[in-house]
């Protein structure tokens, strides 16, 4: 029997919804591979933890909400490891993007051979799987730190509160490369969403199109408005139609350098913090490990199950 590391945070996502190690590892066994289980019990743990594991098993088996999957995606680049996600979280939002529903559903990627090679991005030198927010997305992510985890999906919402009230435009410029083509974008701006994946912030669709396998990053940025307007705009952020108004710029890149003119907020996966002013670099990272994944299915059917962090290879179809 193959084996796998099971990556378990004990406190992701609201109290009913956590998954006790024995009933992880029993969706494991039942799934073919014998589990070694591994729990955080601090905050950036599970990278180190996914980097060795990485070294005994084959399968890096990771059981938390988007946080604790990025740490463990950070820890598994350059190793051919395969990761499962089983969603156990209060957001869940990269799973959701891969369609995995559930703890059992990402545990029977392993019994079914179900696999794909995600993409994983880097900006201004943090990597994140999912998403990067700027600005006022940036601002809530630091505001929702300070929110009782017990709210759950909620957390973000209450969050938006305070930031939105604060919200103005700051002078930045994007250099874009790939995708929809080599252009500038300048002048000011409120919002950026940089989406690997399609949901963010627990269910806000600001880059509904977005597919972490294709190999190209998807931008949702909000220009400088009146307040009033991207408060209307926000609720339609949750159906992904925020983008049939006029003013809301959405490009599909491969790079960018990315640059304001005073630090702004951001996060990486939830991960909040700030940027310093000036120039970063937007850049997928390039793939890593010798080992190809094998994946059923065409992209964006939702069947995507384990998964290795890296390059999507260019003989994959994109949309």
């Amino acid at each position: 029997m193959e084996t796998a590391a099971l990556i378990l945070n004990p406190v992701a996502g609201p109290r009913r919804g956590r998954l006790a190690p024995a009933a992880a590892a029993a969706l494991l066994r039942a799934a073919g591979v014998e589990p070694e289980i591994l729990v955080t019990a601090a905050a950036h743990e599970a990278t180190a933890l996914a980097a060795r594991a990485a070294q005994r098993h084959p399968w890096i088996a990771v059981a938390g909400g988007d946080g604790t999957v990025s740490e463990v995606v950070r820890g598994l680049a350059g190793t051919p490891a395969v990761l499962v996600v089983l969603p156990t979280g209060s957001g869940n939002d990269f799973a959701h993007g891969l369609g995995i529903a559930d703890a059992a559903a990402g545990a029977g990627a392993i019994r079914d051979g179900r696999t794909a090679e995600v993409d994983v991005a880097q900006f201004a030198g943090r990597v994140f799987v999912n998403s990067c927010g700027l600005l006022l997305d940036g601002e809530v992510a630091l505001a929702a730190a300070a929110v009782d985890r017990r709210w759950g999906r909620l957390r973000y919402p209450l969050a938006t509160v305070g930031p939105l009230g604060r919200c103005r435009p700051v002078h930045g410029r994007w250099d874009l490369s790939g995708g929809d083509g080599a252009t500038t974008l300048e002048g000011g701006w409120m919002l950026a969403e940089i989406g690997n994946g399609p949901r963010c912030g627990g269910g806000f669709l600001l880059t509904p199109r977005a597919d972490p396998c294709d190999g190209l990053l998807d931008l949702c940025l909000a220009p400088a408005m009146p307040r009033r307007d991207l408060v209307r705009l926000l609720p339609r952020g949750l159906r992904g139609t925020h983008a049939a108004d006029p003013r809301i710029v959405m490009r599909r890149v491969a790079a960018a350098g990315i640059g304001f003119d005073e630090p702004v907020a951001a996060h990486w996966d939830g991960e909040a913090g700030r940027v310093p002013a000036g120039p970063h670099a937007l850049r997928l990272l390039p793939r890593g490990g010798p080992r190809p994944p094998r994946r059923t299915g065409p992209v964006g059917t939702g069947r995507r199950g384990a998964m290795r962090p890296g390059r999507t290879p260019r003989s994959w179809p994109s949309r």
